[in-house]
């Protein structure tokens, strides 16, 4: 499925271009409160990643109605039921994207959604409990996993870039994506700690921004904004990208790393400290972040001002405490005092 403006006439037409033909999405006419202008933003109502994620799941479906000689749009509820019913290897989450796709694609078309059927409805609900597994999730970095990790960096420039990308991004709660978009002017330096303005963020769609803090600990080896500091001096990076590619001749490069990058860098750490890469992902340094904050008895409401999360259900859903809260609250509840 593709869009394209097209002028006709005094009118503009955004069409949405499938196997099946050309189906008009919206149309203006010049005087129309819906102009070009309304229409280049409506381009812009998702983020890039969502919009490459409905592409690749509109692709699928498309190619599943070929083959099945139905029609994907518009698509009746039941071949919308009969493809996520096929879809038996698929999880869960990839089967809602589908469905979001499917119905971004017919409401852009300005054709009714089959999703949004009773029936369809059942049909996925019942394969939501079915297929309901507890999620495989990647270990949290916690404070003393990072400590082993910072431990075997070197001090060579990649080292000190390597020890500030972890340290700040377990300080700041970063998602990877996050971390390697930062640029120089995003950064406050002070006495007691460096701000970092988040221009973007996966929860922040519209741009509205937050502002993380990252603090300095002295005469300590996990100091993030210590590690911060170092690097920028040594690196010489006075503008543009923070986080930035090396080659192997130890030369600092223009080009930003990626998130790619990230999760390769914790996983190498990882296994220099003798632990299994495989047990960690990007997600781990925000993950710990939380669990450790969480254990320390810090306020939901105090840890989502520096994750940016909006929801405290889906914060606590990063809280990985191996049973701790519950021991203190089985221990509390016994009217014990003491840890673990």
């Amino acid at each position: 499925m593709l869009s394209e403006q097209k002028k006709v006439g005094s009118k503009l037409e955004l069409i949405v271009t499938t196997d099946k033909g050309h189906y008009q999405s919206l149309t203006t006419s010049d005087n129309d409160v819906l102009s070009a202008h309304a229409l280049e933003y409506a381009r812009h109502s998702k983020s890039e990643n969502t919009k490459r994620a409905y592409k690749a799941a509109w692709r699928d479906f498309e190619y599943y109605a070929k083959l099945n000689n139905r029609q994907s749009l518009p698509a009746s509820p039941e071949t919308i039921i009969e493809y996520v019913v096929s879809l038996t290897e698929a999880k869960v989450s990839t089967i809602e994207v589908r469905l979001a796709a499917i119905s971004s694609g017919h409401r852009m078309a300005g054709l009714a959604d089959p999703t949004t059927f009773e029936r369809v409805k059942l049909v996925v609900e019942g394969i939501r409990r079915t297929r309901r597994t507890a999620p495989d999730k990647k270990a949290p970095i916690t404070h003393s996993v990072l400590e082993q990790l910072v431990a075997t960096l070197p001090t060579t420039l990649r080292g000190k870039r390597d020890r500030a990308i972890l340290l700040v991004g377990y300080a700041g709660a970063f998602r990877r994506s996050e971390l390697v978009a930062l640029d120089v002017q995003d950064l406050q330096l002070l006495p007691d700690r460096i701000t970092v303005t988040l221009r973007h963020s996966k929860t922040d769609q519209e741009g509205a921004g937050m502002v993380k803090i990252i603090p300095e600990i002295p005469n300590d080896q996990t100091c993030p904004a210590c590690a911060l500091r170092e690097w920028l001096l040594a690196a010489q990076v006075c503008g543009g990208a923070i986080f930035r590619r090396i080659d192997r001749w130890g030369n600092v490069m223009d080009g930003r790393l990626t998130d790619q990058n990230v999760a390769r860098i914790i996983k190498r750490a990882a296994q220099s400290a003798g632990l299994d890469p495989a047990q960690f992902s990007g997600h781990s340094l925000r993950s710990g972040f939380i669990t450790e904050a969480a254990n320390a008895g810090v306020e939901s409401r105090d840890i989502m001002a520096q994750t940016g999360h909006k929801s405290e259900t889906v914060m606590r859903g990063y809280i990985q405490d191996a049973g701790r809260g519950a021991m203190r609250a089985a221990v509390a509840a016994l009217g014990q005092k003491g840890g673990e």
